[in-house]
C-alpha cells in the first residue's frame, strides 16, 4: 500500500488550534481532517455503485435477451454507423460510470494507487468512460427519430430529405474522442507535476482539465436537448394522428398501441432529464471548482463536502434512482401482459 501524501494531495494551514490539513479527496483521503468520513462514505458509495451496475446489467440483458431488442438499431438508409437504442445506451452509461467509480473508490480506500499520476488518471477515467459512452445515447435519439413529416391535415407524409447521417456520425465520433485526447493528458500532467512537487504548474493543469470538462458538458447537453426535442415533437405529432384516426374510425385497436408509445416516450424522457439537469448542474459546479478549489475552498470542509457530493455522490444516487424506476416500470408492464394475450403478441411483433 502506498499513501499518496505531499503538498498537492494534502494542504495544511496553521490556525489558533494548531495545524489543520485537508485532503484533495479525488486522489487522497488519509492523514487529514475528516479522513474517517471519506472512508465510511466511500464504502457506502462502493455498495451503491455495485448495486446500480448490477441493475444496469440486468436491465440491459433483459432488453436484449428477453425483449429481443438488439443493442443496435437495424441498418437503414436513414441511419449511419452509430445506431444504438436509447434505453440500451443509458444502461451502458450507468454500467460504465458506476463500475469505474467503484474501482476508483476501492483503490483509494485500500491505498492501492502506486502514484499520484495513477490516482489522477483513475479519477478522470470515471468521466472519460461515461462521457464517451454517453455519445451513443445522443446519437441513438437521432436515429430513433422517424424521418416523417405531417401536413396541415395531420396526414403522414415522407420527408424528401433525411438527416445527414455522416454529419451525425462525425459529431458523435468527435465528442467520443475529445475526452480521451484532452481529459486524460491533462489529468496525467496534473499528476506528473504534483509528483515533482511543482504545485503551481500542477494547479494550472488542474484548472485546465476541469475547464475542459465544462466545455464538453455544455456542448453535449446542448446537442442532447436539441435531438430530444426533435424526437418528442415527432412522437407527439404521431400520437395526435393516431388518436384522430382512432376517434374517426371508432375502433379500440389503436388505443393500446398509443399507450405503448407513450410508455416508450417516458422511458426515454426520464433518463434524458436525469442526464441533462445532472450535467448542467455539474458543469456549473466544475466551473467554480476549477477557479477556486485549489486556492480557497479546499480549506473548508463544507465546500469539500459539497464538491464530494457533486463528484461522487450525486450521480450514483441519481443513477440508482432512475434504474430502480425503470425496474419498477418493467415489472409493472410485465404484470399486465398475461391479462391481454393479444396485446402481448402484437407487442412482440412491433419490437
Amino acid at each position: 500500500m502506498v499513501r499518496l501524501i505531499n503538498d498537492f494531495t494534502r494542504v495544511c494551514k496553521t490556525t489558533e488550534n494548531g495545524e489543520l490539513c485537508f485532503c484533495d479527496f479525488r486522489i487522497n483521503i488519509y492523514e487529514c481532517s475528516n479522513s474517517e468520513f471519506y472512508v465510511i462514505v466511500g464504502k457506502i458509495l462502493v455498495t451503491i455503485c455495485i448495486l446500480a451496475t448490477l441493475m444496469g446489467c440486468g436491465l440491459l440483458t433483459y432488453l436484449i435477451r428477453v425483449k429481443k431488442q438488439p443493442f443496435f438499431l437495424s441498418a437503414t438508409r436513414e441511419r449511419g454507423w452509430l445506431r444504438p437504442r436509447p434505453l440500451h445506451s443509458y444502461h451502458l452509461i450507468v454500467i460504465g460510470y458506476m463500475s469505474f467509480e467503484a474501482i476508483h473508490l476501492i483503490l483509494l480506500i485500500t491505498e492501492s494507487y502506486p502514484s499520484i499520476k495513477a490516482a489522477e488518471i483513475g479519477n478522470i477515467l470515471i468521466n472519460v468512460v461515461s462521457a464517451s459512452i454517453s455519445i451513443f445515447y445522443t446519437v441513438s435519439i437521432v436515429y430513433s427519430t422517424p424521418n416523417t413529416k405531417f401536413n396541415e391535415k395531420f396526414e403522414l407524409s415522407t420527408g424528401e430529405k433525411g438527416i445527414n447521417t455522416r454529419f451525425v456520425d462525425m459529431i458523435g465520433i468527435i465528442l467520443f474522442l475529445l475526452p480521451i485526447v484532452t481529459w486524460l493528458p491533462l489529468a496525467s500532467l496534473t499528476g506528473h507535476f504534483a509528483e515533482l512537487n511543482d504545485i503551481k504548474t500542477a494547479n494550472l493543469y488542474f484548472t485546465a482539465h476541469f475547464l475542459a470538462l465544462v466545455v464538453w458538458e455544455i456542448i453535449y447537453i446542448s446537442v442532447l436537448a436539441y435531438f430530444w426535442y426533435k424526437l418528442m415533437s415527432v412522437i407527439k405529432s404521431y400520437i395526435k394522428v393516431m388518436e384522430e384516426r382512432h376517434i374517426s374510425s371508432g375502433t379500440t385497436d389503436n388505443g393500446s398501441y398509443v399507450e405503448s408509445i407513450k410508455k416508450s416516450t417516458r422511458n426515454i424522457t426520464v433518463p434524458v432529464m436525469a442526464i441533462f439537469f445532472g450535467l448542467l448542474f455539474q458543469a456549473i459546479i466544475y466551473l467554480i471548482m476549477s477557479l477556486t478549489y485549489r486556492s480557497t475552498t479546499i480549506y473548508s470542509f463544507g465546500w469539500n463536502l459539497f464538491y464530494y457530493w457533486i463528484e461522487y455522490v450525486a450521480f450514483p444516487l441519481l443513477g440508482l434512482s432512475v434504474e430502480s424506476l425503470l425496474v419498477f416500470f418493467t415489472m409493472k408492464n410485465n404484470k399486465k401482459l398475461p391479462a391481454s394475450p393479444g396485446n402481448s403478441s402484437s407487442s412482440k411483433t412491433r419490437n
